[in-house]
């Protein structure tokens, strides 16, 4: 048993003596890892909670961006047919577009029309207008070629005098006959 722990303790001494700075490195190297994986397990969730929120909130951003572009945009019925001029609808949506709507969202879109130079007539009568209500803040006109959904005013007018006509005049309930109660409020009964 004594020489074999006389050769354990010789190798530890020789080993101890031949220590060299690549083993000092590597030791602290290795405890220093274990002490970042602990902080790191400490506070886990935190940073990665960036990350998170800007890619849950990246979708309702551009929702909003795109409602406000549907928003501000003038389509087909903003437009004499065949012109491009403004009708009195486009006029007031320009007017409120510039007055109006929040200044961060004050871009105008004008739908394409079928030919280049009526998109053209389009955007140029737009610019004409906005340089006329808002001559310091001209906001940006810009053609897009989203869907243009929507109807005339004629359109929404007609189904509106429609509905109004349909209405049965007012009236009130007839009264039953056996609620159980006479005229003077006593019931009826033994």
């Amino acid at each position: 048993m004594p020489a074999r722990f006389v050769g354990i303790v010789g190798f530890l001494l020789i080993s101890l003596s031949c220590a060299s700075q690549v083993s000092a490195d590597l030791c602290s190297c290795f405890f220093g890892g274990i002490a970042r994986d602990v902080k790191r397990r400490q506070c886990w969730p935190a940073p990665f909670d960036a990350g998170d929120r800007v890619a849950a909130r990246t979708p309702f951003a551009m929702m909003v961006a795109n409602g406000w572009r549907r928003q501000n945009m003038l389509g087909e019925f903003h437009f004499e047919p065949g012109t491009g001029q403004l009708t009195e609808a486009g006029r007031l949506k320009v007017r409120w577009i510039l007055t109006a709507g929040p200044e961060q969202h004050r871009l105008i879109y004008v739908h394409t029309a079928e030919s280049n130079q009526e998109t053209s007539a389009r955007l140029a009568a737009v610019q004409q207008l906005a340089s006329q209500i808002s001559p310091a803040n001209l906001p940006p006109v810009l053609a897009t070629s989203i869907s243009d959904e929507g109807w005339s005013a004629n359109q929404v007018d007609a189904i509106q005098r429609k509905y109004i006509a349909a209405q049965p005049s007012p009236r009130l309930p007839m009264p039953s006959a056996n609620t159980g109660s006479t005229p003077s409020g006593s019931s009826t009964g033994n």
